[in-house]
């Protein structure tokens, strides 16, 4: 069989082809779905964690609805936790948990796509006891901040990524500690020493009394990639930059507070001194929604400039004739490099639809550069 051809070059970025390129991206998986909600051969919580949110986005909230009917029924345990098989505890294994390493590392990342989706979707039926579970082992109440790699029981590492996402989640809850997890990434962010100076280099990962972790030995567990990004060279973990932005950005638009506005922009800036594939890359699709939504508050063209920049560079390189985004770094063929490719496309049709309609709100208000 050929290898899919690669898409057209030249394609520019406006609302229309964002919103044409995810709904290839959608079309390519959905055509499998089926009556249950599940798609045809894909049976791991890696392959769903984003698909709701984009499916939503996009229009089709009964194939949404459906496919979190599946997830439900198929991954929720009684304690509020999602985990491929069963399991009697609150932090499962790994091949009970899923297939996905890097998942399994942000253990509680895939719960809260799905607390996202439900929300938007009033599925009460699950999202309390979701939230549930994520709030009592992944908030760590003396930090004050989103943790990973175990719960706050055991070994864990507070994060700005995962405290942005975490933050995100008690947003669309109503939950208090939005606010809370915001001041600590304002705090942190503020702490960082080499933001703009030639070493260059952010760090995600901090203690208790909120000092940043600078290093890790060699032999530390987890995904410690995304817990330095080291902004000289390529192949980083861009991915992690976005978020917190995105969180700024909607704690300002609730609360006009300046601070968060203005971390949001420290990071952005941070991403315009890194090595050019921060801003040229399939996995710096974070950083588009991030700065696409500064981009909207501010007007400011040097954040317009990089939603472009990489939502360019994954429709006209990235992105294949059959829909799927499969020109990038990850080994095809393996059970995680074609998860890989499920999750990557899945969350990129998601960001798609929010940057086309953050252009055209900064269009109407004269803030689009």
């Amino acid at each position: 069989m050929s290898a899919p051809k690669k898409a057209k070059t030249g394609k520019p970025v406006t609302p229309s082809t964002l919103r044409a390129s995810a709904d290839a991206m959608l079309d390519f998986y959905m055509k499998d779905q089926l009556p249950s909600g599940q798609i045809k051969g894909l049976d791991d919580p890696c392959h769903y964690c984003k698909f709701q949110n984009a499916l939503v986005w996009s229009g089709r909230i009964k194939e949404a609805d459906a496919m979190l009917d599946f997830c439900v029924e198929r991954f929720m345990r009684p304690n509020g936790d999602f985990t491929l098989r069963p399991w009697d505890g609150h932090f499962a294994p790994q091949a009970t948990k899923t297939l996905h390493w890097e998942f399994y590392d942000f253990y509680a990342y895939l719960n809260q796509w799905w607390i996202t989706a439900g929300v938007r979707l009033s599925r009460n039926d699950f999202v309390p006891k979701a939230m549930e579970y994520v709030a009592e082992h992944w908030y760590n109440a003396v930090g004050k901040a989103g943790i990973l790699q175990e719960p706050s029981d055991g070994r864990y590492e507070n994060c700005i990524f995962t405290s942005a996402h975490l933050g995100f989640s008690f947003l669309h809850v109503g939950d208090a500690r939005a606010h809370v997890l915001g001041d600590t990434i304002v705090k942190m962010v503020a702490k960082q020493p080499h933001l703009d100076d030639e070493v260059l280099t952010y760090y995600n990962r901090f203690d208790d009394n909120h000092n940043l972790l600078l290093s890790f030995a060699k032999d530390d567990p987890g995904v410690k990639l995304a817990a330095i990004v080291d902004g000289k060279v390529p192949a980083q973990c861009w991915w992690s930059l976005g978020y917190p932005v995105a969180f700024m950005a909607h704690l300002y638009m609730k609360t006009n507070d300046k601070r968060y506005l203005e971390t949001a922009e420290r990071i952005l800036g941070f991403v315009r001194r890194c090595h050019p594939e921060s801003r040229n890359s399939i996995i710096a699709h974070k950083v588009m929604w991030g700065a696409s939504l500064v981009g909207n508050i501010t007007g400011k063209k040097e954040h317009w400039d990089i939603v472009r920049s990489v939502a360019g560079h994954i429709i006209n390189v990235g992105q294949v004739d059959d829909g799927r985004v499969l020109n990038w770094g990850w080994k095809k063929g393996t059970e995680y490099g074609d998860a890989q490719v499920i999750d990557q496309t899945a969350e990129i049709a998601y960001w798609f639809h929010v940057v086309a309609c953050q252009m055209e709100k900064a269009e109407k208000g004269g803030r689009l550069r």
